[in-house]
């Protein structure tokens, strides 16, 4: 890392965390006391009422683990960080949904490509399926996730599916998983609009309203809508976006019911942005962040239907019985991207590839129920869950992609691709892929009278059945994990954690861009080991995290023409030490900090041959740094630093040698002004995104390398009637 960098994070987190922490030991205080009665009147979330937000309202400091329920930040024996719509709303870039929100925590690293979906959790790939919307896993789609109808977003770090459930995908989620919540409606009632704008000339327009009705308010309902359209900061790049969310909730004295659906519409052009560098021998010069690496007339055009049901019944003062359903059915009516990568030439930029447009469409279901109750043994309290769950994943394709519906390309990254659109040719769409998994979960809490210590221990088993209809093979698997965790209070306001999970991951598919695409890996599980120490008053949270996560590893392996192949050799080890810290110095500056370290290593590999090496696209230091500064009541700076370390590609024996990625450092800057036009209230921000503007490339693993994106200018105007 740069020490001058290096020495003003370190200098804003000490600041910080001494500001936050002396009155602490100057003054002894009281554990946190929630006041339901008159926020509620005055319009909280009901769930936000149990949340009392640090950082300018940016983090939470109650959070919903998943089968655990929603505990002090204290209680948890994971590193987790909750962030609030406040925080969407302020860092989430146009095209990039909740990438740069997620990324303030310490154990997520996100590429910084210009419509890229890239998301790492200490150190493993956390796509789409490492989401869970409403607590249903695999209730989030690939393409940039819509952040307009979410109230709160979570990242869980670490294997644990026998916290979240067992989804087909959240069981591959081996560095952890994002879950978020949906807005519903409050008491008070909402009726909010947004208008936005974006560079090159992307328009965006929001509505948000919501009211609550009947007898005590039972009822709410909560609408958002979206509408997006224009072209963005690279060149070639266009996108048309729409999208609808509906949730309707019942709250009653022994039951709590929610009803959500979701519509969104994601049409994209000119969308991947990355290369191989094919048999170079080093990294090309960078070409203008803003030039476009795919055709122009690449095209992702996506459709996305969710219904998730949730519903909680207190049969007793200390049993309750749940229910939980979600569907989605997810279709790429379109998918004209590249059939292998697109590969450097020479040093001169120019490039050869081949595109086919392969639509593939997925349908979901999953189902759980259970009960769950606490009891008392002598004055020790035991909160205990039992639950099964059902889920199903199917998926339809182009399995046979024909030598009509293939197109080569030719182009320079320094001055565009020289191909115009090809004619399309449509293959026939046919079965692909079916997976079910059944799963159950057993869990206890033990605390102890005085609540400092929590003992957490349980199992969660489950059974998978997995079919590949395009070689007719069929693979059975299943395996039975343990939860274990502890947290120990040694004052008020610091507590001592640890925890053991272990996943099992079902054999995962081999993505299209490699020659075995389609390909089902082996099963594998995985183990994490992790133990920290959490601070918490009334001004500052941190977490200090050190872990180890054992994994197959998964490794590119070129086949001599340009081309890979995907396939399991040997053990991915990941150990590393992750600090967050987050607070208000005063009530003027507030900040979010975190920072990562991370040894991610190869071992156990066939004859030894790749044991010791790095990770491929693996930095070993990332950071990010907030700071919101407020001058006045009404007027807001926000400052925001990122840095990726550097990072090697193809760094495996079949490659002649490795090559090493150099790392960066962005910044970018928001204003925000809360004002009225006339009598009408409305919130003015303005961002500037990659300050300086620079251009680089990015580690984008195996033999692939990355552009990052360029400086974008964004502003908004949000009224509240």
């Amino acid at each position: 890392m740069n020490k001058k960098v290096l020495s003003i994070l370190v200098l804003a987190a000490i600041g910080g965390f001494m500001a936050g922490t002396v009155p602490a030991y100057a003054e002894e205080q009281l554990d946190e006391v929630i006041v339901y009665g008159d926020k509620y009147k005055n319009g909280i979330d009901q769930d936000s009422a149990q949340v009392k937000p640090l950082a300018a309202g940016l983090v939470g400091t109650k959070q919903s683990v998943g089968t655990l329920g929603t505990k002090d930040t204290l209680d948890v024996p994971f590193e987790q960080m909750t962030f609030s719509k406040k925080a969407m709303e302020m860092f989430s870039q146009p095209e990039r949904s909740a990438m740069d929100v997620l990324s303030l925590s310490p154990s997520v690293r996100v590429t910084h490509g210009s419509m890229d979906t890239s998301l790492y959790i200490r150190g493993f790939s956390a796509g789409s399926g490492s989401w869970a919307l409403n607590g249903i896993p695999d209730m989030s789609h690939q393409m940039t996730m819509p952040t307009n109808y979410m109230d709160k977003i979570e990242v869980l770090a670490g294997p644990n599916i026998g916290v979240n459930g067992v989804g087909i995908f959240m069981a591959g989620s081996v560095g952890g998983t994002v879950s978020a919540t949906t807005k519903k409606a409050q008491d008070k009632p909402i009726y909010n609009a947004s208008l936005s704008w974006s560079s090159d000339s992307y328009f965006t327009q929001s509505v948000d309203v919501g009211k609550r009705f009947g007898k005590d308010n039972a009822w709410g309902v909560r609408i958002n809508a979206l509408n997006s359209t224009g072209d963005l900061s690279v060149d070639g790049t266009r996108d048309y976006k729409r999208d609808i969310a509906i949730n309707i909730d019942h709250r009653a004295k022994r039951s709590t019911t929610n009803i959500f659906f979701s519509y969104d519409y994601d049409n994209q052009y000119g969308r991947s942005n990355t290369i191989s560098l094919g048999k170079l021998s080093g990294l090309p010069k960078v070409p203008k962040n803003t030039r476009n690496l795919s055709p122009h007339w690449s095209n992702d055009k996506y459709e996305n239907t969710t219904f998730i049901f949730n519903h909680e019944q207190k049969l007793s003062d200390h049993l309750s019985w749940f229910g939980n359903f979600g569907w989605r059915w997810e279709d790429y009516s379109s998918w004209l991207q590249q059939w292998s990568s697109c590969t450097l030439q020479d040093f001169d930029g120019n490039y050869t590839g081949t595109y086919t447009q392969m639509p593939v469409f997925h349908h979901y279901t999953y189902a759980n129920t259970g009960f769950k109750g606490d009891f008392k043994i002598g004055n020790w309290k035991n909160e205990w869950l039992a639950m099964f769950d059902w889920t199903r994943f199917f998926r339809a394709r182009d399995n046979h992609v024909t030598s009509s519906n293939k197109y080569s390309i030719s182009g320079n990254i320094y001055s565009g691709t020289f191909s115009p659109r090809p004619n399309v040719v449509w293959d026939p769409i046919t079965d692909h892929y079916k997976s079910i998994m059944r799963g159950w979960t057993l869990v206890d809490t033990i605390s102890s009278p005085d609540e400092r210590l929590h003992f957490t221990y349980g199992f969660h088993g489950h059974k998978v059945e997995t079919q590949n209809y395009v070689n007719d093979t069929s693979i059975k698997s299943d395996a039975v994990a343990p939860i274990l965790g502890l947290t120990y209070k040694l004052t008020p306001h610091i507590a001592f954690y640890a925890s053991h999970t272990e996943n099992f991951v079902e054999g995962s598919t081999v993505a299209n861009n490699y020659t075995n695409r389609g390909q089902i890996l082996d099963p594998s599980k995985t183990k994490q080991n992790e133990f920290g120490f959490k601070f918490k008053n009334d001004k500052t949270l941190s977490t200090l995290s050190f872990f180890e996560i054992k994994k197959a590893n998964g490794m590119a392996v070129p086949n001599g023409d340009g081309t890979e192949r995907y396939t399991l050799d040997g053990e991915q080890k990941n150990k590393g030490i992750e600090y967050s810290l987050s607070g208000d110095l005063n009530d003027k500056l507030s900040y979010v900090w975190g920072i990562s370290y991370l040894n991610s290593k190869q071992v156990k590999t066939y004859k030894g041959r790749n044991d010791g090496r790095e990770v491929d696209a693996m930095p070993k230091w990332t950071s990010d740094l907030a700071l919101i500064y407020n001058p006045t009541d009404t007027f807001h700076v926000i400052g925001r630093l990122s840095y990726t370390g550097s990072s090697y590609i193809r760094n495996t024996a079949s490659y002649a040698h490795s090559i090493k990625i150099g790392g960066q450092t962005l910044m970018d800057l928001g204003l925000s002004w809360d004002t009225h036009f006339g009598k009408q209230p409305v919130t003015l921000s303005a961002w500037c995104y990659n300050l300086f503007n620079k251009d680089y490339w990015y580690a984008a693993g195996g033999n692939n390398i990355g552009l990052g994106a360029p400086r974008t200018y964004a502003i908004s105007a949000q009224f509240k009637f």
